[in-house]
């Protein structure tokens, strides 16, 4: 059985009767003073605008809201549908990891959460008319044009580069009209502005709600023909000083795809056929032995569910994804007889260029 299991395998101060009470109130408002710059320390003024740093670029956004220490920031959906996770550059030149918390492809727009102490000015909503209107995108002035096709869509002619995901915002008010990206209009892409009066009970439904992780990385995947290929250097640089390389994986999407490695697994012995496995296994080795682990099962009539996967930790080895993770699993014999066990596994993991994870090693902790 054990070579079975390897195979899938304070001290409060008073002033009290202190006649000088004018030390005493110096001494409270001291107090204050202090308790004041303690304050504005942990939570430093930011502005809402804000920089995004995605896998392939570097981009913009803006804060939504601030609800106690999260903040929620709305960017282009397509500089970050690479990953579910991205950089946030505020005012003060601090990087955060946020996480996409919510991504629609209707919209191509993005919600990112982040856990900062901040203090900010979130800007309310244009709900004005948008044509012809005098706005300012990444700090220069421009006037909302508007197409002429059949869609009510909105956009900047700008000779400069805008970064995507900026705010539009309005020039006098500085309310946020919208988000700044390019859409795709017959293979080509134009600059346009997505009003944010347009979406904005979506977005409050969008903040309350979130989205489930394996919902966020399928949306995500519907906007990789969007991506643009931008600044890769700038986003090396800003990986290099976080000092932690975000784009490299993310939890939720690797524990996605074990929990869908070990779902072709269990049909692969119900139908005793392991071809099923290629698509998600990247080497011939590992291949021949799910090949021989399912003839096995198989000849047995037995079944395997897998119950619970929990991910104790993930690193990085070489090129490739290691992570190790409890896995617990119900066998059936012929006879409907069930045994219930448990095994601690390494999956190595690697992932292409197209950004599909394959399978490529199987190891069981002794």
């Amino acid at each position: 059985m054990r070579k079975k299991v390897l195979m899938i395998g304070a001290t409060a101060v008073f002033l009290a009767g202190c006649g000088d009470q004018t030390v005493a109130e110096m001494l409270k408002n001291q107090k204050k003073e202090v308790k004041t710059e303690q304050v504005s320390k942990q939570e430093e003024t930011i502005v809402p605008e804000v920089k995004i740093i995605g896998e392939n670029g570097v981009g913009a956004g803006i804060i939504v809201k601030k609800d106690d220490s999260t903040l929620y920031i709305v960017t282009n959906g397509a500089l970050v549908a690479s990953k579910p996770t991205a950089l946030i550059q505020f005012s003060n030149d601090k990087l955060v990891q946020a996480d996409v918390h919510f991504m629609s492809t209707a919209h191509n727009i993005a919600v990112l959460q982040v856990k900062y102490k901040s203090v900010v000015k979130v800007p309310t909503v244009y709900n004005g008319d948008l044509q012809n209107l005098a706005v300012y995108v990444d700090g220069l002035p421009y006037t909302v044009e508007k197409y002429a096709d059949k869609v009510a869509a909105y956009y900047v002619d700008a000779e400069e580069v805008l970064p995507l995901g900026s705010p539009v915002m309005e020039e006098s008010s500085g309310e946020i009209v919208g988000v700044y990206f390019n859409r795709q209009q017959q293979g080509v892409a134009e600059p346009y502005i997505l009003p944010l009066k347009d979406i904005v009970t979506l977005l409050d439904e969008w903040i309350t709600e979130g989205m489930n992780a394996k919902e966020r990385l399928a949306q995500s995947k519907n906007l990789y023909p969007y991506i643009e290929k931008g600044d890769k250097e700038a986003v090396k640089q800003a990986v290099e000083k976080f000092g932690k390389d975000v784009f490299a994986y993310n939890a939720d999407e690797v524990k996605i795809f074990i929990d869908l490695f070990q779902e072709h697994l269990r049909g692969a012995v119900i139908e005793n056929d392991a071809t099923v496995m290629e698509s998600i296994t990247g080497a011939e080795d590992l291949q021949h032995t799910l090949d021989a682990m399912v003839a096995y099962y198989a000849s047995k009539n037995a079944k395997i569910q897998f119950s619970n996967t929990k991910v104790k930790s993930i690193d990085i080895v070489g090129q490739n994804i290691a992570v190790r993770a409890k896995t617990e699993y119900v066998l059936t014999n012929a006879a409907g007889q069930e045994a219930l066990a448990n095994s601690t596994i390494i999956y190595e993991i690697f992932k292409n260029a197209e950004g599909e994870y394959k399978m490529i090693r199987l190891t069981t902790e002794e």
